[in-house]
């Protein structure tokens, strides 16, 4: 009677572990994430939240859930919001974006100078 070497019914046994046990994390109980905090996201997950963020304002003008949205991107979420705009500007990406973002960011009091042509202008006052 022949009998397989051990280092074989070893490999065998990893095998299968290893295939049910992929099977078992990718097929059948996936790990489904629901209701993850924006800082955990990845780096291009967050540029499109801080854009969703801006989009969302300029519909409803409502500064304080804005505020609070930016809040959730973590202590650096106000620059974040600001780095996000200045690399826009700089790959000279959708204007109208670009514009939404320079008005939230001016209205949570972030400013730089790239910002300006994309300010609205105020109307001079008329005597």
């Amino acid at each position: 009677m022949n009998r397989l070497p051990t280092p074989i019914f070893i490999l065998l046994g990893l095998a299968i572990g290893v295939g049910l046990g992929l099977a078992i994390g990718w097929v059948f109980w996936p790990t489904e994430f629901t209701d993850a905090n924006p800082t955990v996201l990845e780096d291009r997950y967050r540029r499109d939240y801080v854009q969703l963020i801006a989009d969302g304002y300029a519909l409803d003008n409502n500064l304080a859930l804005a505020q609070e949205r930016i809040a959730d991107l973590g202590e650096d979420g106000e620059a974040y919001l600001l780095q996000v705009l200045i690399e826009m500007i700089l790959r000279q990406e959708d204007e109208a974006a670009i514009r939404r973002l320079t008005r939230l960011a001016n209205d949570i009091g972030q400013y730089t100078p790239a910002m300006d042509p994309y300010l609205p202008t105020e109307p001079e006052a008329t005597p």
